[in-house]
């Protein structure tokens, strides 16, 4: 008689985390739903969690261990899916930890039938240093939302991540969605928007199944990238895209303006942080070429700007960043003056 296969694969990308891959895998191994394989797809570590890895699976038979040449964690999830036997997938980062109901309360949600894609909420984890808060979000009650609706959670931080989620693996298979290997951030988002086309609607879960962990303040997720414009607009055109293939209605599309307007003052200011070491001539004219983009023009235009300083939007509509950076670097000054005056006079005093 031939193995059984599970009912839920679940995929683990590896790499350099022995810090924290024996909480991840205890964490899942202890999940009251038992019927999954775990696959731990070593990406090429250079520290012992491959060999961590080894130790459970001779522990657990429902492990298997594949140790791969470092190619990044797109192509270990696609490696994971390769080798997959399950009916659904779940992915988990190798640095994280799940909650102990994490496949059961996805599995009951996806059985129920329909092309549906479950959401729980997600706990995130910031411990930095000796420092450590948690942001939770999870929605309200249980509900079914058409899939032009999916933007929502995108705004509640909850239709990026992969790990809040179960996928039939049947969908992916047969429609071949992979992840692009040559993306380094955003690809989830990416992943998810590709399966979402072939879905007819998203369920609330309204229970915390996943911890986000941030424990590098130097990460992808929170580091300076000089690439964060291009890739603004990679996710920018796959919204775009998203909405057109959905019928997606005009409110949910100036609300998309509104958020990525606000996204595109976060790469403004990315330009400015103090790992990047180009000259302030470079930083301007690249900051300039961001406000004379179509994207940039397209979202303030459609954008809720009501609540923010008319002048400053004006401004910023005339796409010369220049004359931006100058408002800004004046209003820096007065407010520098304004907290330091009575420094000012106890100098003036002083001398005199």
């Amino acid at each position: 008689m031939g193995k059984i296969k599970p009912i839920i694969s679940i995929i683990v990308p590896v790499y350099n985390v022995e810090k924290y891959i024996n909480r991840c895998i205890e964490s899942i191994l202890a999940q009251t739903f038992s019927d999954f394989e775990l696959i731990l797809i070593n990406d090429g570590s250079t520290d012992k969690s491959g060999t961590f890895c080894e130790y459970y699976a001779k522990e657990d038979s429902r492990i298997k261990v594949i140790h791969i040449n470092n190619g990044g964690v797109s192509n270990a999830r696609n490696t994971g899916i390769a080798l997959a036997q399950g009916n659904y997938l779940m992915f988990c980062d190798s640095d994280d930890y799940v909650e102990t109901n994490w496949c059961s309360e996805l599995y009951e949600t996806i059985k129920q039938g329909g092309n549906i894609l479950p959401v729980s909420g997600i706990r995130f984890v910031y411990q930095i240093r000796k420092q450590k808060e948690e942001i939770i979000k999870v929605f309200p009650k249980k509900e079914s939302f058409d899939k032009g609706k999916y933007f929502e959670t995108y705004k509640k931080g909850l239709s990026g991540s992969l790990c809040c989620k179960i996928y039939d693996r049947k969908i992916i298979v047969e429609n071949s969605i992979f992840f692009d290997i040559k993306v380094n951030r955003g690809e989830d988002l990416l992943f998810n928007l590709n399966y979402m086309s072939h879905m007819e609607s998203f369920v609330t879960v309204p229970t915390i199944t996943y911890n986000y962990v941030h424990s590098n303040e130097f990460s992808l997720m929170n580091g300076y990238r000089k690439d964060l414009f291009d890739i603004a607009l990679m996710v920018y055109y796959a919204w775009k895209n998203y909405f057109k293939q959905n019928n997606v209605d005009t409110e949910q599309i100036e609300g998309f303006a509104t958020y990525y307007y606000l996204n595109f003052l976060n790469v403004l200011q990315n330009t400015f942080d103090k790992r990047n070491k180009e000259k302030l001539v470079k930083k301007l004219i690249y900051n300039n070429r961001i406000l004379n983009s179509s994207e940039f023009t397209e979202c303030i235009e459609l954008a809720d700007t009501s609540k923010e300083d008319s002048r400053y939007i004006k401004l910023l509509k005339t796409n010369n960043y220049y004359l931006v950076w100058f408002l800004e670097q004046a209003i820096k000054l007065k407010k520098y003056l304004l907290r330091n005056k009575s420094l000012f006079r106890f100098s003036y005093f002083k001398r005199n």
